[in-house]
C-alpha cells in the first residue's frame, strides 16, 4: 500500500526536519546525559559537549532536508510503500549518525569505527520519540483524509443516485405484460384511444406519450388506487397537474399547468368531484 501525499507535503517535512534536532538539544538540556569517548566522560554542560551538540544538530537536520526534499520534489518518481517509507527514514537516520561520527571522531580525535556503533545507539534512543510521534501525526492525518474522501465519495453518490419515488404505478397491459413503471406523480393524463390507451407522463420535463393496448375499464381500479381522477368517460386527470378547471358555453375542461397539453373535456357526471377535489386539494 502506498504512502498517501500527506507524507510527500513541504509542510509535514519541514516541520519534522526542524523538530528532531530541536528535540535532541532540549533532551541534552534538559537531561544533561553523560557521553563516554574512551576514558573520557562528556557532559553537555562542558565546553566541548556544548559546542558538539549545535553542529550535531545542524548535521541531523542537514541530513533530513536533503531527504526529506528528494522526497517531495520526485512525487512522481519515488512512491514508496509504507515499509519502504520506514526503510527510507532508518537509512536518512543511519547516515545521518555517519556525519555525526565522522564529525565526532575528527572533534576528540577517536577511532571513527569504534566511535559508529556507539554514535547509533545514543542517536536511536535520541530520535525513537520524534520519529514514532511522526508516523503517529502521519497516520492520524491519513486516516482524517480517507475518512474525508470517504464522506466525499458517499455524497457523490447519493447526489447521482436517483431517488426512488414512491407511488410508483406499473402500467400491464392485456395480457399482463408490463410495459410502463413511473411515478403517479409524474403521470398528467391517460386517454382513451379505442382498443388502447395512452398514458401522458413527464419524463425529467420532457413530456412522453406511451400507447399501451388496454382499456380505461382495465386500468381503472389501477387509476384510483393511485390518486388518477376520473373526469371522462375517455379520461384519467392528475389532480395536481390541474392548472384551472374553466366552464364554458361548449362545457367544462380542465387546464393543464403545462404549455400546449390543450384541454381535457370534463363530463358532468364527474364535475361535482372533480371540482370539489380541485377546491380541496
Amino acid at each position: 500500500m502506498k504512502i498517501p501525499d500527506s507524507y510527500y507535503t513541504l509542510k509535514s517535512n519541514l516541520l519534522f526536519c526542524i523538530a528532531v534536532p530541536i528535540c535532541l538539544i532540549l533532551f541534552v538540556v534538559l537531561y544533561n546525559p553523560q557521553f563516554s569517548f574512551d576514558t573520557d566522560v562528556v557532559s553537555y554542560r562542558t565546553s566541548s559537549a556544548g559546542l558538539c551538540m549545535p553542529i550535531i544538530a545542524a548535521i541531523e537536520m542537514l541530513c533530513l532536508l536533503a531527504s526529506r526534499t528528494l522526497l517531495h520534489f520526485a512525487p512522481t518518481k519515488i512512491q514508496l510503500s509504507r515499509t519502504e517509507f520506514i526503510i527510507w527514514m532508518i537509512v536518512e537516520f543511519i547516515i545521518s549518525c555517519l556525519f555525526t561520527g565522522l564529525f565526532l571522531s575528527l572533534y576528540f580525535h577517536t577511532n571513527y569505527f569504534d566511535l559508529l556503533p556507539r554514535i547509533i545507539l545514543i542517536g536511536f534512543c535520541l530520535n525513537i520519540i520524534p520519529y514514532s510521534y511522526y508516523l503517529f501525526i502521519m497516520a492520524m492525518l491519513d486516516r482524517d483524509t480517507r475518512i474525508n474522501q470517504a464522506n466525499l465519495h458517499i455524497a457523490q453518490l447519493r447526489k447521482n443516485t436517483p431517488r426512488p419515488e414512491n407511488n410508483m404505478i406499473r402500467f400491464d397491459d392485456d395480457k399482463g405484460n408490463t410495459k410502463l413503471v413511473v411515478s403517479s406523480e409524474r403521470v398528467i393524463s391517460i386517454e382513451s384511444a379505442g382498443n388502447y390507451v395512452n398514458i401522458l407522463y413527464d419524463d425529467s420535463g420532457k413530456l412522453i406519450r406511451l400507447s399501451l393496448r388496454n382499456t380505461l375499464k382495465g386500468i381503472e381500479d389501477l387509476c384510483n388506487a393511485n390518486g388518477l381522477i376520473r373526469c371522462h368517460r375517455s379520461y384519467f386527470v392528475n389532480l395536481s397537474k390541474i392548472k384551472v378547471i374553466r366552464k364554458t358555453p361548449d362545457g367544462v375542461f380542465a387546464e393543464m399547468d403545462r404549455e400546449g397539453l390543450g384541454h381535457i373535456p370534463v363530463s358532468k357526471t364527474y364535475a361535482s368531484d372533480l371540482l370539489r377535489l380541485f377546491s380541496e386539494n
